[in-house]
């Protein structure tokens, strides 16, 4: 098993206010399949790191407009 970070930026938006953010993106897996856990932002670089694995499970740990 392995656990990978991938980084995205992007803006976020809550009450009325918008910040220019970087979002943590996990990969938890091994080198046949992969759980993605906070996907956010651009898709390109978490489809690149995801490679050819399955993805079996995408988690959102929360509803932030940046993630979902």
């Amino acid at each position: 098993m392995r656990i990978d970070r991938i980084v995205t930026s992007g803006t976020f938006s809550l009450d009325g206010g918008t910040w220019e953010v970087d979002n943590n993106i996990w990969l938890v897996g091994d080198d046949s399949e992969v759980v993605v856990i906070d996907a956010a932002h651009t898709a390109d670089p978490i489809i690149d790191a995801v490679g050819d694995r399955v993805v079996k499970a995408i988690v959102l740990t929360h509803g932030h407009n940046d993630h979902v």
